[in-house]
C-alpha cells in the first residue's frame, strides 16, 4: 500500500498539475504543500479532506489505507460481494436464471461501453433503473392489499399501463440512438467512398 505522500504525488501527476498549482488550488502555500509530498509535514483533518475532494478521492484512499479510490468504486465493490454471496445461496435453477439475466445485461452494457456510446449507457441507466423503481411500487402495493379494496385491480393495472408506457418510451429513444450511429456510420462509409 503506498504512503500518503506517494499517493499525492500520484494524484498530482494525473492531473498534470505542479505543486504550486496544488496548493494555490487548496489556499496553501507551496512549501505546505511540498512538505506534505515529503512526508515532512503532515496535513490537518480539513486540509486532507480538501485534498481528497480536490482529487475526487476517499480519505482512505489518500492516506493508502484503502485502494478504492472513489465512494462509488466502494459501493460498487460491497455490492459485487454482497450479489456473490446472495448467487451462492441460490439453488442450481435459480442461479442459471440469475446467470442467463446477468450475461444479458452485461452483454448490452459491454457493447456500448467498447464504443463509449454514453447517450446509450445513459439510456440503459435510466431503463434499469426505471424497472427497478416500478417494479417495488407494484409489488408493495400487491403486498399492501388487504382485499378490502374494490379498485385495487384497476389501479393496478392502471400503474402497469403506466410503466409499459414509460419502458416504451425509453426504448423508443434507445432506438433513435441505434438509428443516429447507423447513420453516422453510412454517412462516413460515403464519404470515403467519394474520397477515393
Amino acid at each position: 500500500m503506498q504512503s500518503f505522500s506517494n499517493r499525492l504525488i500520484a494524484l498530482r501527476k494525473e492531473r498534470d498539475l505542479t505543486q504550486a498549482e496544488c496548493a494555490k488550488a487548496n489556499h496553501i502555500q507551496r512549501s505546505t504543500y511540498s512538505g506534505y509530498e515529503t512526508e515532512n509535514k503532515e496535513p490537518n483533518y480539513e486540509m486532507l479532506c480538501a485534498l481528497a475532494d480536490f482529487f475526487g478521492v476517499t480519505t482512505d484512499y489518500l492516506l493508502g489505507i484503502s485502494n478504492v479510490r472513489t465512494h462509488n468504486d466502494a459501493v460498487f465493490v460491497n455490492d459485487t460481494r454482497n450479489f456473490s454471496q446472495n448467487f451462492e445461496q441460490l439453488p442450481a435453477p435459480t442461479k442459471q436464471s440469475v446467470v442467463a439475466a446477468f450475461d444479458a445485461f452485461y452483454s448490452i452494457l459491454s457493447r456500448d461501453m467498447k464504443l463509449r456510446k454514453q447517450e446509450r449507457l445513459d439510456l440503459y441507466a435510466e431503463l434499469f433503473a426505471l424497472i427497478e423503481k416500478k417494479r417495488a411500487l407494484i409489488r408493495t402495493s400487491i403486498e399492501a392489499n388487504t382485499g378490502s379494496d374494490p379498485l385495487f385491480l384497476s389501479t393496478l393495472m392502471t400503474e402497469q399501463t403506466n410503466f409499459k408506457n414509460e419502458v416504451s418510451a425509453i426504448l423508443d429513444r434507445l432506438m433513435q440512438a441505434d438509428l443516429s450511429v447507423a447513420t453516422q456510420k453510412g454517412s462516413r462509409a460515403s464519404s470515403e467512398k467519394s474520397a477515393i
